[in-house]
């Protein structure tokens, strides 16, 4: 492992940590996002990368206040936080995705609200590319929990592209699982949610635009791959649901009850995203069957481990 330091900085109130492994072009997109931020203390942005890059280095050379951490190995996203984490400056922390870009006051407003008191501070996932069937859907897929309009209360889980917390809070936690491709920031959410005591709140004002998968099969890889994990982890499955899925219909029925709770969720935070389901629902139907193929996996393995 290497780390470079583009410039000394003093004095830091908060670390960005962002795990990255793909499109040059979204992390340059990200930390151009992160460079025009209205925040007038110094902060640091640790990028993690997998790969050794040479071109990524060029890119973090390009901009001040940036700090890469190479690793020659494929680090999975768990493990690539929990090194950031590992080399971060501040007590307080804000975690994004590289295939995101923040909003002009997106430090600004999780410093303040970690300042405030909260130990956890999420906000919305706003689809940074409304018009695109395939990123609409994927994002719609994803994080129908994370719309603008949701309230700040029963929250059960939280995604990592999108977030704040103390540095107390998350060692904690023991950090996010390393060992996972997908399904850790869940993982980690319901334990630090169990920590924190109540110490956590949802910020309509703290807004990431998320890109999504615009590629098809790089659509249809990724939801398999989302319910792959969401059954082989066993995230929020009940114990009473587990004596049906070693059967396919019931991978069926998980899919459609999703399908029923991504329609109600927007009918209440976000009436008009109903018009994006009618009108982008082909895909939809398409990402939510790959998801129901890597659930059903999922559970097979899962069941495979435990006889």
């Amino acid at each position: 492992m290497n780390s470079e330091v583009n410039s000394q900085i003093s004095s830091i109130v908060i670390s960005v940590v962002i795990p990255f492994y793909g499109d040059k072009q979204d992390l340059a997109c990200c930390l151009n996002g992160l460079q025009n931020q209205n925040f007038d203390y110094p902060f640091e942005v640790i990028v993690v990368e997998s790969g050794n890059d040479q071109e990524v280095k060029q890119l973090i050379n390009s901009i001040p206040n940036v700090i890469l951490i190479s690793s020659n190995s494929l680090m999975y996203p768990g493990k690539a936080r929990n090194l950031g984490v590992l080399n971060s400056k501040s007590n307080l922390l804000a975690f994004t995705d590289a295939d995101c870009v923040p909003s002009s006051t997106w430090v600004f407003k999780i410093f303040s609200s970690l300042k405030d008191g909260n130990e956890i501070v999420i906000g919305p996932i706003i689809n940074l590319y409304p018009f695109h069937p395939i990123a609409s859907v994927d994002n719609l897929l994803q994080f129908p929990d994370f719309q603008k309009h949701r309230p700040s209360n029963n929250i059960s889980h939280f995604p990592a592209c999108n977030l704040g917390i103390t540095k107390g809070l998350f060692i904690k936690t023991g950090g996010f699982p390393e060992q996972v491709e997908t399904g850790e920031d869940v993982k980690f959410s319901e334990s630090a949610i169990r920590i924190c005591k109540g110490k956590i709140i949802f910020n309509p004002q703290i807004v990431i635009h998320h890109s999504g998968r615009k590629n098809f099969t790089g659509f249809m890889k990724h939801n398999e791959s989302l319910g792959f994990y969401r059954g082989y982890l066993n995230l929020k499955i009940s114990s009473k649901q587990n004596k049906f899925r070693s059967s396919w219909l019931y991978s069926l029925l998980f899919g459609f009850k999703r399908l029923i709770y991504i329609s109600v969720r927007t009918m209440q935070w976000n009436p008009i995203g109903i018009v994006r389901i009618i009108f982008y629902f082909p895909f939809l139907i398409l990402g939510l069957s790959a998801w129901t193929k890597g659930f059903w996996k999922g559970n097979q393995k899962l069941l495979k481990e435990h006889t």
